[in-house]
C-alpha cells in the first residue's frame, strides 16, 4: 500500500479514479459529470488544495485506488465555512474560521478498513499544513466495524476544530 500526494493539476487527472469511491462513500452525485464539475474540479481549484491516494499496486480492476482524501484553505464565503459561521458563536468563529485548512472528504474502500489506511490518508494530507487550524466535518453514518479513524485521530463524529501549535 503507497499513500501518495497529488497537486491540484495532478488530482484533476485522478477524477475518474476517485469517482467511484466517492459514491460509494457518499452517494450524492448522479452521475461523474455532475460530481466533477459541481465539486471535483471546482475544490480543486481552491487555494491550499491537496489530494491524497491510497493505492494498492496488488488490486485488481480498473483501478487501484482504494482511499483517498483532500482539503484546502477554507476561507469565509464558502459553503461550508458560512454554515460554521452561522451555527457556532462569533467568538469562536472569528478566531477559527477563514485561513483554517479544511479537511473536506476522506473515504477508504469497505474491503480495506480497519488496516490504518484512513489515519495514513489524514496524516499526509495534513503532513506541512501551515494553517493555524483544522477543521473538519465528518459524516454521521454508521459505522460496520469497531471504531473509525475520526475518534481515533481525537475528533467525534459532527464538526471539530484543532489548533496546530
Amino acid at each position: 500500500m503507497e499513500i501518495h500526494l497529488h497537486n491540484p493539476a495532478d488530482a484533476l487527472g485522478l477524477a475518474r479514479d476517485i469517482w467511484p469511491l466517492y459514491q460509494e462513500a457518499f452517494g450524492d452525485f448522479d452521475t461523474f459529470d455532475h460530481w466533477r464539475t459541481d465539486l471535483y474540479e471546482r475544490h480543486a481549484a481552491r487555494d491550499g488544495y491537496r489530494l491524497v491516494t491510497a493505492v494498492d499496486d496488488s488490486a485488481v480492476g480498473d483501478s487501484a485506488v482504494v482511499g483517498f482524501g483532500w482539503g484546502y484553505t477554507g476561507q469565509r464565503g464558502q459553503y461550508w465555512s458560512d454554515l460554521v459561521c452561522e451555527a457556532l458563536p462569533a467568538v469562536i468563529t472569528d478566531e477559527w474560521v477563514g485561513g483554517h485548512f479544511e479537511l473536506v472528504e476522506l473515504a477508504v474502500l469497505p474491503a480495506y478498513r480497519g488496516r490504518g489506511i484512513g489515519r495514513a490518508l489524514h496524516d499526509k494530507l495534513l503532513e506541512s499544513v501551515t494553517s493555524r487550524c483544522l477543521l473538519a466535518r465528518a459524516t454521521i453514518q454508521p459505522i460496520p466495524r469497531s471504531g473509525s479513524t475520526w475518534p481515533r485521530a481525537g475528533g467525534s463524529s459532527g464538526c471539530f476544530g484543532q489548533e496546530f501549535r
